[in-house]
C-alpha cells in the first residue's frame, strides 16, 4: 500500500477560480477596498472582476485622503495628475451616483468642476487643497 495514497492531492483542494464570483459578491468586496486599490489592482485581476469594477453602484463614495497609503505617497511624489485622473475614472464609472468626495491636497479647480457637471454629491470635503481657487 501506497503511503498517502488515499489523500487528496493538496493543489486540487486549494485551487479556486476567482473569476467565477457572483457579481454582488465582487462589487460586495470592492466596497471594502478603496478606490485606489479597485483602479489599480482588484479590477484589473481579469474581465469578470473589471467588469464589477465598472459596476455604478461600487462608486457612491470616493475617499481619496492620505489615510491611504497609495494616496499619500502619490501625493509626496508629486503624482496629483494620475490621482486626479484616477478620481475622474470614478466620477465617470458612478455614472452619475457619486454622492460623497473626500479629497487632500491633490484637488484642483478643474477636479471640482468636473465632479461638480457629473455628480449630485451630498458631500464635498476638501483637506488641505490649497491650489482650489472658486
Amino acid at each position: 500500500m501506497e503511503a498517502g495514497g488515499d489523500a487528496e492531492p493538496a493543489q486540487a483542494l486549494l485551487a479556486r477560480d476567482w473569476s467565477e464570483l457572483p457579481l454582488d459578491a465582487l462589487t460586495s468586496i470592492f466596497t471594502k477596498l478603496g478606490a485606489v486599490e479597485v483602479l489599480m489592482g482588484a479590477g484589473l485581476v481579469c474581465h469578470s472582476w473589471l467588469f464589477a469594477a465598472k459596476v455604478p453602484s461600487l462608486w457612491r463614495y470616493l475617499n481619496m485622503t492620505k489615510d491611504n497609503n497609495v494616496v499619500k505617497e502619490m501625493c509626496s511624489s508629486g503624482a496629483r495628475d494620475l490621482l486626479c485622473a484616477m478620481a475622474k475614472e470614478v466620477v465617470d464609472r458612478s455614472s452619475g451616483q457619486l454622492e460623497v468626495f473626500i479629497g487632500e491636497e491633490f484637488v484642483d479647480d478643474d477636479l471640482i468642476k468636473y465632479i461638480g457637471g457629473r455628480a449630485p454629491l451630498k458631500i464635498l470635503h476638501l483637506i488641505s487643497c490649497f491650489t482650489v481657487l472658486n
